[in-house]
């Protein structure tokens, strides 16, 4: 498949795959009480939080290794599996020690179901990017596919026959878990056609992992606890209800990312292999006219939207909604610059960076969701997306003034 075909492929896959946990959120709002919903926006984002951090830029640098030496990609994917299940199981361990300790056992069961189908999808996410690093996202696309249908039969109908977070947490589990079994069998097999024999394999160096991958996984997950944290903070000062009412207006904005993924999917070996910024510009051009574009739609549309897909109880979130919709073209290009500053080895820059994200984030969020409730953890959100873009443009200008005209892409910051 050419590009173009790629890209739409791997954007149609995802149009399918928001639509579902989307179709998925929906539902739940209408069929499980305000209290179960916002048991299950916490239960989501725990879930999400587990697989960031367990992930912790494993997946980012399996991408960067495999795209600099396809040769060597099964060598690469064998060498770093056996550490993200690790990671995956401690995960899941820390989210049990944190419920028990914060006397969450009201909650803790449904979270920890939600967590377990979150780190099992993590996984495939991470040999989705062995596939993106060879350049055969067709393969992800496929994938994703199934598991977002899976996910969407399979929750609908819990959801429809005993409208319970229990039960919805659950039937959520077993689309992730299947597609897992499957693509770890697959990569398996493709690994064995691009590496040495397993049994070669040598096993990631502390000095390694702390110089390649920690930075990015640091990075990574302070931009997941800066991009999410609002919601801890609302639960803490508003309770669950505002909780549910945010989480379903975020859920919209989360959709709209699929176009900048999709792109960054395909085009990331492009990046990381760029010896100049001309991929950079033509990437950020597009991602940025997307957004805007999305951004006055949904201005227009947003009275009525809401309400429309959620029902009359969530008319309150409206104004959240709109300043996230103003946020979402600094989103979709920050998409671009993170990943062309991880591309060009600015790992490091990348981490001190979103540290200072995450901090800028909650200072603002203790100002803002106490005085303006839901509204005031959108407009933290803007701010930090403003701060997210003027930092990456400042890391790539001095990493580009440091770079010969014809500097090989693995050239460091």
């Amino acid at each position: 498949m050419n590009t173009a075909a790629l890209v739409a492929y791997r954007a149609a896959s995802d149009v399918v795959g928001k639509a579902a946990l989307f179709v998925v959120t929906i539902v739940a709002a209408r069929r499980l009480s305000a209290d179960e919903f916002g048991v299950f926006a916490l239960g989501t984002t725990i879930g999400w939080i587990a697989v960031v951090t367990s992930d912790f830029g494993l997946q980012l640098h399996l991408a960067r290794a495999v795209a600099r030496a396809p040769e060597a990609a099964g060598l690469e994917l064998h060498r770093w599996l056996r550490l993200r299940v690790a990671l995956a199981a401690a995960a899941l361990l820390v989210t049990a020690l944190a419920l028990a300790a914060f006397d969450a056992r009201r909650i803790a069961p449904a979270v920890l179901l939600f967590t377990v189908g979150y780190l099992a999808a993590g996984l495939v996410e991470f040999v989705h990017y062995f596939y993106r690093g060879l350049s055969r996202t067709d393969i992800e696309s496929t994938l994703t596919l199934w598991h977002r249908g899976g996910l969407l039969v399979v929750a609908t109908l819990a959801l429809w026959a005993r409208p319970d977070v229990m039960t919805l947490a659950a039937a959520m589990v077993v689309p992730p878990v299947a597609v897992a079994i499957y693509t770890l069998r697959l990569s398996a097999r493709m690994a064995v056609t691009r590496s040495a024999p397993l049994g070669r394999v040598p096993r990631p160096s502390v000095p390694e992992f702390v110089r390649d991958v920690a930075p990015i996984g640091a990075g990574i997950v302070f931009s997941a606890l800066y991009f999410r944290i609002d919601v801890f903070l609302l639960e803490a000062w508003r309770g669950t209800e505002t909780v549910g009412l945010y989480n379903a207006v975020f859920r919209l904005i989360e959709a709209l990312r699929l176009f900048p993924a999709a792109l960054i999917a395909v085009l990331l070996p492009t990046l990381v292999r760029a010896s100049g910024p001309a991929p950079l510009v033509r990437m950020a051009t597009a991602l940025t006219a997307f957004g805007l574009m999305a951004a006055v739609v949904l201005q227009a549309v947003a009275g009525r939207l809401v309400p429309l897909l959620y029902g009359a109880g969530f008319v309150d979130a409206v104004p959240a909604f709109r300043i996230l919709a103003a946020a979402f073209p600094l989103m979709a290009l920050n998409y671009a610059l993170t990943h062309q500053v991880i591309g060009w080895n600015g790992h490091r820059a990348y981490a001190a960076l979103c540290l200072g994200a995450l901090v800028f984030n909650v200072a603002l969020n203790a100002r803002l969701i106490p005085a303006m409730s839901m509204n005031g953890a959108a407009w933290s959100t803007l701010a930090t997306e403003a701060l997210l873009t003027a930092g990456c443009v400042g890391i790539l200008a001095r990493a580009r003034s440091r770079r010969p005209a014809a500097a090989p892409a693995a050239a460091a910051i």
